[in-house]
């Protein structure tokens, strides 16, 4: 198992073109807001939202094969990026002086600003968001991603003086044998845990629930609303 100790956060740097594609490339295999990294990359200039890069440390002896593996999936993403961001969420940035380059294994984004009122977000308030949370497919399920969200939450705290994270992901409900979208969609395999119930786990609490929060186009082209759980956490 891995801790936060185990896990570096690089600012992603929208003005390099290495970490522009690369972000693409890790979102193709995500599956999922490929088509965002464009605006991100302007949100991240304006120092509204804070994605970062998750890399392994280099001290940690299971980096090595870790990176390989991962690597090996995916050898669209086996050059080394550049720790060569600037500033992040309107903060200067100093490259890591452990990483003269870095492999990221995966992303996370922590917002201060976000076009959906029900996360709260509210930097004044001390409430961030994270919007954007990927970890490469072949390295999921051994602890790195609650190293990383626990990394991200630690940076919150120091960084920024955060004092709650609020956040939304697909809700318990979608997740059923029985749901009449997941048959549409040939999704026969159940998440375990669910989404949900891995960020409940570590401390967050469902607050709201919203139908129709995005949707889904089945073979047939209709179109089933999805329901997102949205859950917060106190950090202070």
């Amino acid at each position: 198992m891995f801790s936060e100790s185990s896990i570096i956060l690089v600012p992603w740097d929208p003005d390099s073109p290495e970490h522009f594609e690369r972000l693409k490339q890790q979102r193709i295999v995500c599956g999922w807001k490929v088509e965002a990294v464009d605006s991100w990359a302007e949100l991240q200039r304006k120092g509204v939202i804070g994605m970062h890069w998750i890399v392994l440390s280099p001290t940690n002896p299971l980096t090595a094969d870790r990176l390989l593996k991962h690597t090996t999936a995916y050898p669209k993403e086996s050059i080394p990026l550049r720790d060569s961001s600037q500033r992040i969420l309107s903060r200067a940035h100093m490259p890591n002086a452990e990483l003269s380059t870095f492999l990221p294994i995966g992303h996370i984004s922590l917002d201060s600003w976000t076009s959906d009122p029900d996360l709260k977000t509210s930097a004044a308030n001390g409430i961030y968001s994270i919007m954007c949370f990927y970890i490469s497919r072949v390295l999921q399920n051994g602890g790195l991603g609650a190293a990383a969200l626990a990394s991200c939450e630690q940076m919150a705290v120091v960084d920024l003086g955060a004092k709650t994270i609020t956040l939304n992901t697909i809700g318990n409900e979608e997740c059923l044998p029985n749901n009449p979208r997941r048959i549409a969609m040939g999704k026969t395999n159940i998440p375990k845990p669910t989404n949900e119930d891995w960020y409940t786990h570590r401390g967050y609490k469902s607050y709201f629930r919203k139908n129709d929060a995005w949707f889904d186009t089945d073979p047939t082209g209709k179109k089933w609303g999805v329901t997102s759980a949205f859950l917060r956490k106190d950090l202070v």
